[in-house]
């Protein structure tokens, strides 16, 4: 595949998990990253959305069974969330008891000129772009979800070239926090996060070198590595939480570790398995997922030659359909950070390739696409978003 410049910024909303959003992926030996850090952008610029999203990454609020996320690390940006006590969301976002915010928040990220570590939100209607104390060092290809009201943040790459960091950042809503776990993954970019219950779950991505298949939860204070069956190695999945299960798809990986996958797992929270789905979309990676009308949506990625794809799918807990009889869809497009809020599945900017990124933002409302509002962010890609549900 070609190379392609890491635009990463993550979004998220409190109180609810969004997919973390992703590093770009690496594709035939070249880190899918944009240029190397070279100051802020500026915190102007229009937005046609996010887990997430997410997200890194639909979800949905209530009960809190449900939430989703989107972004296989090299996914789009995380999307998709769940709110509610006890409630999980996937790689996208998931608020347990406690959470307060309503909107969805979206962080750094990177222009293909100026990397960016800007912090904004969005309630629905507009874009804003609040003051923070301090803020996480720019990074793109991070992933993001929440937990208990706070948007959690690990990893990513500060330049996109293949450079990887391992930190935890949370976010209340107000105030950026670096924290301190006794445990903790190892660094990492393209990585893929969304929450279930009382803890986040994060799966591979790769460390630069190594794609990898590693299972690690944060419960609010530290994390624990999970072992378990997984998944074969990839980064750039996507995954979202649906009901009780975090479900992850495709990414780039294989034997080569440059193979599109179009392979559905799932994850109970003590452990993965392979459902027998008879339908899946193509194999891609670094598309956008999130969890609206109990079913996880997925749009978009970009397939092994490149492409950038715009097809809409649905996953219900057992199969995949594709979502044909849609009268509008987003402009085809990977690495876009996506979460949910107010039980629609949002999405902003994203990518064609190293050159051609997006500012707009999109609406899917379970049932249609439409744009959502014309200013925001400044254009960006390789973000991550969340979301309340």
């Amino acid at each position: 595949m070609l190379s392609r410049s890491p635009l990463c910024f993550l979004a998220f909303t409190l109180g609810t998990v969004a997919m973390a959003g992703a590093c770009g992926s690496f594709k035939n030996g070249s880190g899918s990253g944009g240029p190397t850090d070279a100051g802020d952008a500026t915190a102007s610029g229009s937005s046609s959305g996010g887990s997430g999203g997410s997200s890194s990454s639909g979800g949905s609020s209530g009960g809190g069974s449900s939430g989703g996320s989107s972004g296989g690390s090299s996914g789009g940006s995380s999307s998709g969330s769940s709110s509610g006590a006890g409630g999980s969301s996937s790689s996208g976002s998931s608020s347990g008891s406690g959470g307060s915010a309503t909107t969805i928040v979206l962080f750094g990220g990177d222009d293909t000129v100026t990397p960016t570590h800007d912090t904004w939100t969005y309630d629905g209607s507009a874009w804003s772009n609040p003051a923070t104390a301090t803020a996480p060092p720019h990074r793109e290809e991070s992933a993001m979800a929440v937990l208990g009201g706070k948007v959690v943040l690990f990893g990513g790459s500060p330049s996109g070239q293949g450079d990887t960091i391992g930190d935890t950042w949370t976010f209340d809503g107000q105030t950026w926090t670096q924290e301190q776990p006794a445990h903790k993954p190892t660094p990492r970019c393209y990585h893929s996060m969304a929450t279930l219950g009382g803890a986040v779950v994060l799966f591979g991505g790769t460390d630069g070198t190594t794609q990898l298949a590693d299972t690690w939860t944060w419960d609010g204070t530290d994390w624990t590595q999970r072992v378990s069956p997984a998944p074969p190695a990839r980064e750039s999945a996507m995954m979202a939480t649906l009901g009780q299960t975090v479900v992850l798809f495709g990414g780039l990986g294989g034997g080569d570790g440059n193979t599109e996958l179009s392979d559905t797992w799932t994850w109970n929270g003590s452990g993965w398995s392979q459902p027998s789905n008879s339908s899946s979309p193509s194999a891609r990676d670094s598309g956008m997922v999130g969890t609206v009308g109990g079913q996880i949506v997925l749009f978009g990625g970009q397939d092994i030659n490149a492409n950038a794809l715009n097809d809409t799918w649905a996953w219900s807990g057992t199969d995949w359909s594709e979502m044909n009889d849609l009268m509008l869809s987003p402009t085809g497009r990977f690495a876009a950070a996506a979460a949910v809020l107010q039980g629609k599945f949002v999405i902003f900017g994203g990518t064609t390739n190293q050159t051609n990124d997006f500012s707009d933002t999109w609406i899917f409302d379970g049932t249609q696409w439409y744009g959502g509002p014309t200013s925001g962010p400044t254009v960006r890609a390789w973000a991550a978003m969340t979301g309340p549900g």
